[in-house]
């Protein structure tokens, strides 16, 4: 039973990698391929670089998530976090809504330790709680405060101001990648302690796949389903996005890119008052937020009550 179960979650771990892969393209490339500036193509090549990188050289950092809350864990309980968090995705993708597989799959280790009579409230917790509360307001609030700064002091000459933003949101498109490849990539490789180097090729080689093959109807919901992005907004959605996780990242915290890039998008749409923008999935994305965590926590409680 134990070599099933490990055979089951190598193929669920490459599976969330094709999953987390698409899902989270759109807040890696969507706002290069939202502004029009590379192909769908171009961006998607783009990220998959920046995935294989970033879980290649940073990915162990956030082993410690699984390690702290569940250190003795079982091959029935590895299976149950990531069927849990699997199942939670599924959802999102088909509610078309860009899901937080950090949360998800942090609330299903801590669902599995629950049930396992291992959770511990201690500083560590309290700092991931930390992380998922403010980044997302902290985002949305200096997205206001640099779009109305970039309307202000910003360089009078258009194609200058052009050059320069494009630039930026090249490297932050490929930098953002790299960050969700050590950060949420990391953590799902780091739930199978037995088989990590194993869980590390399925689970990039997954990315490449779903960035190339579920990827797309995201993009559109992220890049057009709010507003029409441009370069401004565009860029500093993206360097909030990308800073907050790889300071997150540094310190083992498990944070959604997909959340902070969204309310940095948002906070750019309230700076420059876009009545346009699409209320409808603002809300649907900030319902998601909490609906990850939750949903997992569940899943990973139950799953483990009934493969224990």
């Amino acid at each position: 039973m134990t070599d099933l179960f490990s055979a089951a979650s190598l193929l669920l771990a490459g599976l969330l990698g094709i999953v987390v892969g698409g899902n989270n393209l759109s807040a890696c490339s969507g706002t290069i391929i939202g502004t029009g500036m590379v192909s769908k193509r171009s961006g998607i090549l783009i990220a998959t670089a920046g995935y294989i990188l970033g879980l290649s050289l940073e990915g162990p950092k956030l082993f410690q998530v699984r390690e702290r809350f569940l250190p003795t864990e079982t091959s029935a309980q590895v299976f149950s976090i990531l069927l849990a968090t699997l199942l939670v995705f599924v959802g999102g993708e088909f509610a078309r809504v860009p899901l937080s597989l950090s949360k998800a799959l942090t609330g299903a280790i801590l669902g599995v330790s629950l049930s396992a009579g291992s959770l511990q409230v201690n500083r560590y917790l309290g700092l991931i709680f930390l992380f998922w509360t403010t980044a997302p307001i902290v985002a949305t609030g200096l997205g206001v405060v640099l779009v109305g700064l970039d309307d202000r002091y910003s360089p009078q000459n258009l194609w200058l101001k052009l050059s320069i933003l494009k630039a930026g949101l090249l490297f932050l498109g490929f930098f953002s990648a790299y960050v969700l490849g050590n950060n949420t990539l990391g953590l799902i490789v780091g739930v199978p302690s037995s088989q990590t180097f194993e869980t590390a090729v399925v689970v990039g080689l997954g990315a490449v796949l779903g960035a190339f093959t579920l990827g797309q109807g995201v993009l559109r919901r992220l890049t057009e389903g709010i507003f029409q992005l441009r370069y401004p907004n565009a860029f500093f959605a993206q360097l909030l996005g990308t800073s907050s996780v790889e300071l997150a990242s540094q310190l083992g915290i498990p944070v959604s890119i997909t959340e902070t890039v969204s309310s940095g998008i948002i906070g750019s749409g309230f700076a420059r008052k876009m009545r346009v923008m699409n209320v409808r999935n603002v809300f649907l994305i900030l319902t998601s937020w909490v609906v990850s965590p939750a949903s997992g926590a569940i899943a990973g409680f139950l799953l483990s009550r009934l493969f224990g």
